[in-house]
């Protein structure tokens, strides 16, 4: 999809589309909101046209708790008066969705007295890079609002919602990240110094903590294998070919004789050396991705105990 201009919303409410999530696949599907709580109900038009909210609560205390009444006025005002500027958000399953009004009246639903208005340009779930937005890779102070009860609720973490959907990171978030990229570059001068057998070791190392593991004994008389892995959840075998200084000459030698029909796949790890390949059953791994791996599975201080 193309990118989006970035977004300044007004206001940045959430909505919950239906008892159980039932109006969400018709409402994501044809890019409207659903509102119920008898917004369709031509009274309930009425009196919000004309701003007869007192009315409206009037009606309501007379079958529903105070607090019931006043919280049911307060979200279908602001449904009604929500504009262009407003942002909208909900979950639907693992999604996060957002979007905004375009202008214009709540059109009614007569099955159930409920109403619907458009989101210009349709529910979007990504952010301004494109990257999906997933429950998985957003803040408790976003995902919390999927556990709200009632239909809608201001966002109390507005500002981070919109800088997660404008793909902006926060001053904390950047610092971290500057230190982690330090970091892994002060890693690969370390790794390249590294003898044979401690990069060979590394290496398992490396891959056990991502879940490999060795079913056959390292190095000997097996030419083009250093390292023979399993991974144990799915089966897959390959074969794992260290060299601390590698060309390109001697890695299109091992890539032509290296696979067996065994292996489904074959990493070829190396620090020093400058080589390609356009073949996708192959994984190039050098210093700087190696570097990355070692910070990821937590093996940072053996690095530096073995270069010192």
């Amino acid at each position: 999809m193309e990118a989006f201009s970035k977004v300044s919303p007004r206001s940045v409410r959430y909505i919950k589309l239906g008892v159980g999530g039932e109006w969400e696949k018709p409402c994501i599907e044809q890019g409207t909101l659903r509102f119920g709580t008898d917004s369709g109900n031509p009274e309930t038009i009425r009196w919000a046209e004309g701003g007869k909210w007192d009315e409206l609560a009037a009606s309501w205390r007379a079958a529903k708790s105070q607090g019931t009444a006043t919280r049911f006025t307060n979200e279908t005002r602001l449904y009604f008066e929500a504009g262009p500027e407003d942002l909208w958000v909900t979950f639907v399953g693992e999604r996060f969705y957002w979007g905004f009004l375009e202008a214009g009246s709540p059109e009614p639903v007569e099955e159930d007295m409920s109403s619907v208005r458009r989101i210009r340009d349709g529910w979007l779930c990504v952010d301004r890079n494109g990257k999906p937005l997933l429950k998985s890779n957003l803040p408790g102070s976003i995902t919390n609002l999927a556990a709200y009860r009632g239909t809608s609720c201001s966002v109390k973490a507005a500002e981070h919602v919109v800088r997660r959907i404008n793909a902006e990171l926060s001053k904390e978030v950047q610092r971290a990240e500057l230190g982690r990229a330090e970091l892994i570059e002060a890693i690969i001068p370390l790794i390249q110094r590294l003898g044979p057998k401690d990069f060979e070791v590394l290496v398992e190392l490396v891959f056990g903590a991502s879940g490999w593991r060795r079913i056959d004994a390292t190095g000997g008389t097996r030419k083009l294998l250093d390292l023979d892995l399993e991974l144990p959840s799915t089966g897959e075998r390959a074969f794992v070919q260290v060299k601390a200084r590698t060309t390109q000459a001697e890695f299109n030698n091992y890539a032509q004789e290296g696979k067996d029909g065994v292996f489904s796949r074959m990493f070829y790890v190396f620090h020093t050396g400058s080589i390609t390949s356009d073949d996708e059953t192959i994984t190039l791994i050098d210093a700087s991705k190696l570097a990355r791996m070692t910070l990821d599975a937590g093996l940072t201080d053996w690095v530096i105990r073995k270069a010192e």
